[in-house]
């Protein structure tokens, strides 16, 4: 819920507020928030002691302070995806209850509930961000012990199902009983999976032909569990998705009613060799279906070959929830809503990425396939191809949040086609940037994005080749939202409405951004001369180094006093740039030397960029 550097930008208000007297400490009743915790226990645990070190210890808390920062969240005078699908329907009361409930539980640390306790949580996370210690995806993560799994395959009756519920008693935990088939033997509240028969069974358990049990697929869709141990998934040749799309396989029509209801944590480990193929369908990939306010984290797929018909991605279908620290090769193809690593996107995905060679016909991308939510610090390195709406990292996105993101693949479809995103419709991209080739055989074809529609690019860049027909630019084909502070280096060719920025700039504007006119091969900034274009400047310069002469339009010598989005990093990804972000080391554009193209900061693994 609360990233664990979040916690000090909400702390200092909220600890000058418990010196005034006239505060009132929100009276909530600890036993009720103990039955609301249970949405939030996927990253927080059951009692608030996190088993990830990415999410913070909330036990022990002090009250008034937790029920603060919920409001906040909940108010969205703090933006935070994960936190604001968790909250945004509980009631003033039940935030207090959540508040009493953590804060009466003891911490890991010691805590007591005391204003003390937060101050010190606060200096902690100060010196990480001060230290550069702010990445805390890569921190490492405890793996339970394998000894909790079931006993190996009986040699002499391989196919013994002594309670008959459907799971063999080799990969049963529980064999004796058909109402349980896993167990939670550290009372974690997370139920723990040894083989891929056992994953299977959360769906399966007890629907063969003469088999049954007691525990229902409700009961086993809201479980938390966790997986022990890296588990080959070959043995089952079609695997069938956890949560769905329900009867009509569309996930248009009941949205996340049939999903996955719990939370899935891979502590780390893979699974290797995922089969799917349901073409028929929407909703297809590990989890079919993940539920809002739900978690999906820590895991790999590795040579994960599914096929769906829409919103079809390797580790989840249509995401709801959230995605974090999830990771994924091997080949995705589908009709639409196809991505790498989700197929259709209305949750939170973060610190992510897909090596996915993946096609489709509509909206397909090698990371995403259709959002209106948000994707931060992640990237996709896979081949993608379709026909409309394509994207290197995303194919569609409408109303959401690319940020501190990237792609390398190279793209191929007819419409709408783009280095990292194919269409961009009243959204942003930021701190963002693509590698691979782009070709487009019809319109709109773009380094960046292949239709940038009424949105945003801020601080971009794009230094592959792009061919295409109509509307064929360096950063994007068509453009009729704004370009501000991006960049192009790589080959532009096309037939009509070709430009080093952008093909068809339609009444859009573009503001301090340049194109390398040897490198692109285009004189003019736009193939039209319709909106605003004083922005665009050229440049023989292919390290583009001087920048008119005045580096600090994209570095400034001195803090800026207003838009810090435009300037720096949003290094938590909490959907804003706090004052502690605002330094000079936080900028998000790297200038390099004098032979060396600027590159962006932000996204996974540092500076990242191509000399010239």
């Amino acid at each position: 819920m609360i990233n664990s550097l979040r916690v000090r930008r909400m702390l200092l208000p909220c600890i000058a507020a418990l010196l005034i007297s006239s505060i009132v400490v929100a009276e909530g009743n600890a036993d009720r928030g103990r039955e609301l915790a249970t949405d939030c226990a996927a990253c927080h645990g059951a009692d608030g002691n996190s088993p990830s070190p990415a999410f913070p210890i909330l036990a022990g808390q002090h009250e008034q302070y937790l029920y603060e920062a919920l409001k906040a969240y909940q108010s969205r005078s703090r933006n935070n995806a994960i936190m604001g699908a968790t909250i945004i329907g509980k009631s003033d009361q039940q935030l207090k209850d959540l508040a009493a409930w953590y804060s009466s539980q003891r911490g890991l640390g010691g805590g007591t509930g005391d204003a003390s306790g937060v101050a010190a949580a606060a200096t902690a996370s100060g010196a990480l961000l001060a230290e550069g210690g702010s990445d805390l995806r890569t921190a490492v993560i405890g793996l339970p012990d394998e000894s909790r799994c079931p006993r190996p395959a009986n040699d002499k009756y391989p196919d013994l199902d002594s309670d008959g519920d459907g799971l063999v008693d080799a990969y049963d935990a529980a064999p004796d009983n058909a109402d349980e088939f896993v167990l939670d033997t550290n009372n974690d509240g997370r139920f723990e999976i040894c083989n891929i028969h056992q994953l299977q069974a959360i769906d399966t358990l007890g629907t063969g032909e003469g088999k049954a049990t007691g525990l229902g697929g409700d009961e086993r869709n809201e479980r938390d569990y966790e997986l022990v141990r890296s588990i080959d998934a070959a043995a089952i040749s079609n695997f069938i998705p956890i949560g769905n799309c329900g009867p009509t396989g569309s996930c248009m029509n009941d949205l996340d009613k049939y999903g996955f209801k719990g939370s899935f944590d891979g502590r780390g480990h893979t699974i290797s060799n995922l089969t799917i193929s349901a073409p028929e369908l929407g909703g297809v990939g590990l989890f079919g279906v993940i539920s809002r306010g739900k978690v999906v984290r820590n895991i790999e797929l590795v040579n994960a070959q599914v096929e769906g018909r829409g919103g079809t991605g390797t580790i989840v279908g249509s995401n709801f929830g959230t995605v974090y620290n999830c990771h994924s090769t091997g080949k995705v193809t589908g009709l639409a809503a196809v991505g790498g690593l989700v197929g259709a996107n209305a949750g939170n995905i973060s610190y992510s990425h897909a090596s996915v060679d993946v096609e489709g016909q509509f909206a397909v991308g090698g990371l995403v396939g259709d959002q209106n939510a948000n994707i931060f610090a992640s990237y996709a390195t896979g081949k993608v191809k379709g026909g409309q709406g394509i994207g290197g990292l995303i194919g569609l996105n409408t109303r959401g949040r690319v940020v501190s993101s990237y792609a390398t693949g190279d793209v191929t479809g007819d419409e709408n086609v783009g280095g990292l995103a194919g269409v961009n419709t009243d959204a942003l991209l930021t701190n963002s940037y693509a590698t691979g080739s782009v070709t487009g055989t019809k319109v709109n074809a773009g380094g960046l994005v292949g239709f940038n529609s009424k949105s945003r690019i801020r601080n971009a860049y794009a230094t592959g080749t792009v061919a295409g027909n109509t509307g064929v630019g360096g950063i994007a084909g068509n453009n009729n939202g704004i370009v501000f502070h991006s960049y192009a280096t790589g080959p532009v060719t096309g037939q009509a409405d070709v430009g080093g920025l952008v093909g068809k700039n339609a009444e859009g504007i573009v503001q301090t951004s340049y194109w390398d006119t040897p490198g692109t091969g285009q004189a003019n900034a736009s193939g039209t001369a319709e909106g605003d274009l004083a922005g665009a400047h050229s440049s023989d310069d292919k390290a583009l180094r001087r920048l008119d002469g005045d580096e600090s339009q994209w570095t400034p010598s001195a803090a800026p006093a207003a838009n810090p989005d435009y300037w720096y990093c949003d290094a938590d990804g909490s959907g804003e740039v706090e004052a502690e972000e605002r330094v000079s080391s936080n900028y998000a554009w790297e200038l390099g030397t004098s032979s060396e193209v600027p590159a962006i900061r932000c996204a996974p693994g540092g500076v990242a960029r191509q000399r010239s």
